[in-house]
């Protein structure tokens, strides 16, 4: 069996052109599983020979276009035909590209001067198309940098990759994210402005190479939400962002925050994270306590109290097990200072069965004391941000940093966490970071891609 392909190009003016572009051929009698429809180095071929021809055409017919003046209707000549190499998907393709005299309409004051351009460098400014360039990038963001061009190597008809392409072209996509984010916004988007924002945050350690003399630095993550539906995800690195608070300011307009529109910033207490968003919107947030991290400490004082009460035998301790069964619900209802006089309670009557007891109840005394003023502490610092919980929930609204605690290990440990066993820059931590939240939110498209 013979196959022949062949594909037939039909240009705006009615002419018709037939490109060969191979053929295949296959063996009926010696047949095998192996030989049954194209392999992978055929499909490679086939698809870099059609994009060669289509690109070519392609080419030329803008090129023509482009030689009628919009503003006289005049036909310009072409200066000269140069060869333009030009990075796609499915091959690295050398197309000659014509180069088109501006026409003197524009400068009627200097009838000898004499310029052309080239319609493909305007269309394409980088030599590269805007699918490879994504790609490369969602490749990069995921994997080694090594890994990437391996992929793309074995899987598609581009051209060689080797770790530096892949590393390079993600630099530029995260600078072209960073520069494209802070854009006018659309009427629509004007028409509606939400009246409150959530942002959810959280941060993550990554390990530093050894010429930034320290052993990791932060990375921040989070996710902000709107009651218009908009969400966006977000991943900066302070020590290697250019701009952190112009870049945070940015995600929070995409995601329709205007000034006068009322922040709440939920976190796990860290002091640094509503700092960022206060030095953002250069307005007062409302900071609220996660949930979630209050709640692990309240398990721990639970878990300890009951394995000292249920070895001490005292007059005190019905009274203690009512107190450490209402902490909980204290706290989940906004109660702070009742459940602050509960943990001083609780603090005192573990440090006296301490003293009292010996052996196995005596660490178990420790323990529990440990525990309680643990939490009393961490309310203390965070008493501003601890709220009627229980209220928030009945309103609808978020108390739980959730969303940020799943994005760390979508954004940041998927790619730069210990088991990886890499270390990292500032620099191009921030630009990973940058890029995997676009890839998780879908706007690392090829058609929207900008240019650096």
């Amino acid at each position: 069996m013979k196959v022949r392909i062949r594909i037939e190009t039909e240009f705006g003016w009615g002419e018709r052109r037939l490109h060969e572009i191979g053929g295949l051929e296959r063996s009926s009698i010696e047949a095998s599983e192996a030989s049954l429809g194209l392999s992978l180095t055929e499909g490679k071929s086939i698809l870099k020979e059609i994009q060669r021809a289509v690109l070519q055409d392609q080419v030329e017919e803008i090129s023509e276009v482009e030689q009628v003046c919009p503003t006289c209707s005049t036909y310009l000549p072409v200066h000269d035909r140069r060869p333009r190499r030009v990075d796609t998907l499915f091959g690295r393709v050398t197309v000659e590209a014509p180069r088109v005299r501006m026409c003197m309409c524009r400068f009627p004051e200097f009838p000898e001067f004499k310029a052309a351009y080239s319609p493909l460098t305007r269309i394409l400014p980088e030599n590269a198309t805007p699918e490879l360039r994504r790609l490369q990038a969602d490749l990069g963001a995921r994997h080694s940098f090594r890994e990437a061009a391996r992929l793309l190597n074995e899987l598609t008809p581009c051209a060689r990759q080797n770790h530096a392409t892949i590393r390079n072209r993600l630099a530029s996509v995260a600078a072209c994210l960073e520069d494209g984010c802070d854009e006018a916004p659309k009427v629509s988007d004007v028409q509606s402005i939400p009246t409150e924002v959530t942002v959810f945050l959280d941060s993550a350690y990554v390990r530093s190479r050894p010429e930034y003399q320290r052993r990791n630095f932060e990375v921040i993550v989070g996710s902000i939400e709107s009651e218009t539906g908009k969400k966006r995800r977000l991943g900066l690195s302070q020590a290697g962002a250019d701009h952190p608070i112009d870049s945070l300011r940015s995600n929070l307009k995409a995601a329709g925050w205007r000034e006068g529109v009322s922040v709440t910033v939920l976190s796990d207490g860290e002091p640094a994270l509503p700092r960022l968003v206060r030095n953002a919107t250069n307005a007062e947030v409302h900071h609220v306590l996660d949930w979630w991290h209050v709640s692990a400490r309240i398990r721990h004082v639970e878990t300890t109290f009951q394995s000292l009460l249920s070895q001490l035998e005292s007059d005190e301790t019905p009274g203690i097990e009512v107190l450490v069964e209402r902490l909980r619900w204290r706290i989940w209802h906004g109660q702070t200072s009742r459940a602050l006089d509960a943990l001083g309670t609780l603090f005192r009557f573990a440090m006296r069965a301490r003293e009292c007891a010996n052996g196995w109840i005596r660490e178990a005394a420790m323990s529990a004391a440990a525990r309680t003023l643990d939490l009393q502490t961490y309310l203390n610092h965070n008493i501003s941000a601890v709220i009627d919980y229980g209220r928030r929930r009945r309103q609808g609204k978020a108390v739980s940093t959730s969303r940020a605690e799943g994005l760390v290990n979508e954004i940041a440990n998927v790619r730069m966490g210990k088991k990886q066993r890499m270390r990292w820059s500032p620099n191009g931590a921030h630009r990973v970071a940058a890029v995997r939240a676009a890839v998780l939110d879908g706007r690392l498209s090829g058609e929207n891609l900008c240019v650096a």
